[in-house]
């Protein structure tokens, strides 16, 4: 579970680098990005548990539509409020949200935050983790 827990931080905080980069370059650093991760991490755990508690028992047929269903919606909602609080600090006007390299960068970390699933421990034995994952 640590390097699950480790692999998702480190992810997030690169991605979010990459976001300062694209969504507030002036604000691009190493130390930003950890703060902007760590928001994203918890986030996540936060999530994580209100849906496995929400979740409850949760029967193998329908693991997969669960884990994508309960999960695209939630990581969209986390990378949203991290792109929004990136655009925020930036000196730009439009909104974060009529701006397509805001949604790539979202999109593209939904794909991250899936792709770390990989490192926990039923995405280790070949499984999806529903209800049990930091989102």
């Amino acid at each position: 579970m640590a390097i699950y827990a480790l692999a998702k931080f480190a992810a997030y905080c690169l991605w979010c680098f990459l976001g300062l980069y694209l969504l507030s370059p002036t604000r691009t650093s190493p130390w930003n990005a950890v703060k902007y991760g760590a928001l994203r991490w918890l986030l996540g755990l936060l999530f994580g548990v209100v849906a496995a508690v929400a979740l409850g028992s949760i029967s193998s047929e329908s693991v997969t539509a669960l884990y994508f269903g309960v999960y695209a919606p939630l990581r969209i909602l986390e990378w949203g409020i991290i792109a929004a609080l990136i655009h925020r600090s930036s000196s730009m006007r439009r909104s974060v949200f009529t701006s397509v390299r805001a949604w790539s960068w979202v999109l593209g970390g939904i794909v991250v935050s899936f792709a770390t699933d990989f490192a926990s421990p039923e995405g280790m034995a070949g499984r999806f983790c529903v209800g049990r994952c930091l989102c």
